[in-house]
Parts: structure tokens; C-alpha cells; sequence
């Protein structure tokens, strides 16, 4: 069964204009893709890791417990990272990122995937990526 990693930190969010997320996305792709490869590598090691947490009782050990803790810390600084941006993760497998952003006089979220050109969506705090909708004129 695969494992998506989602993250959200209900934390006090930095509130973006559409220029301010669209230049933070040069930025932003490079540590996303790194993110997600990293992220792949902690799923390829999770079985075996798992094996040597079965055998803890018998003193368990794995030769890709090191690599799996370097991967797993490293994981989290490149989080850090993109929190302390006030990007707000939401799916590492697709680079699916929001930012908070004021429309028409409500809190909602600008929202931009790995793959995408630039920032060309929204959809409110509830609805999620399957409530994505064109951003128009008042948003320019």
C-alpha cells in the first residue's frame, strides 16, 4: 500500500499576494523535488526498517537504519524550510503547496503543484485541491 505524506500546520499562516507566492516558486521547486525524492527513499527503506522493529526484541538491527534516519532528518530540515517560507505543504508525493491569500475579503488559498508553469488556482480553506478554481482579474 503506498503512503502519501501530507502536511499541515494549523499555526498562524503568513498571508501572500500573488506576486509574493509566484516569485517564491523558483525557489520552492528545486527543495519540493528534492523533498519528494527523499520522501520516495524513506518508502523504499520503510519494509526493511519495519523488519528490524519486528526483531527489536531479539536485538533487531538493519544495515539501512542510518541511511533511513539520515533520510527522515533530512526530510524534515527540507519541511523547515518550506514552512519558514509560510508555504503550506499539502501533498509531498504531487509538490501540492497553498498560500494563504486574501479574496474578495476572505482567507483562502492560492494553490500551485510541481509540474505547473506558475500560480493559476485557489480554492477555499475547506474544499481542498478538488475545490481548485481559475483564478481572473481581480486576482492580477
Amino acid at each position: 500500500m503506498a503512503r502519501t505524506l501530507i502536511v499541515h500546520d494549523l499555526m498562524e499562516e503568513r498571508i501572500f499576494t500573488l506576486a509574493e507566492a509566484q516569485n517564491l516558486i523558483p525557489r520552492l521547486r528545486p527543495i519540493l523535488e528534492e523533498l519528494a525524492g527523499e520522501w520516495r527513499r524513506i518508502r523504499e527503506l520503510h519494509p526493511e526498517i519495519q523488519k528490524a522493529r519486528d526483531n527489536a526484541a531479539s536485538d533487531g538491527f538493519s544495515k539501512f537504519g542510518v541511511t533511513y534516519v539520515e533520510s527522515v532528518s533530512h526530510l524534515m530540515f527540507l519541511l523547515q524550510q518550506i514552512k519558514e517560507m509560510g508555504v503550506v505543504i499539502k501533498d509531498v508525493d504531487k509538490g501540492l503547496c497553498d498560500f494563504p491569500y486574501v479574496r474578495q475579503g476572505k482567507v483562502v488559498y492560492l494553490c500551485w503543484q510541481l509540474g505547473e508553469e506558475s500560480i493559476a488556482y485557489w480554492h477555499d480553506m475547506e474544499s481542498g485541491f478538488s475545490g481548485r478554481e481559475p483564478l481572473d482579474e481581480n486576482d492580477k
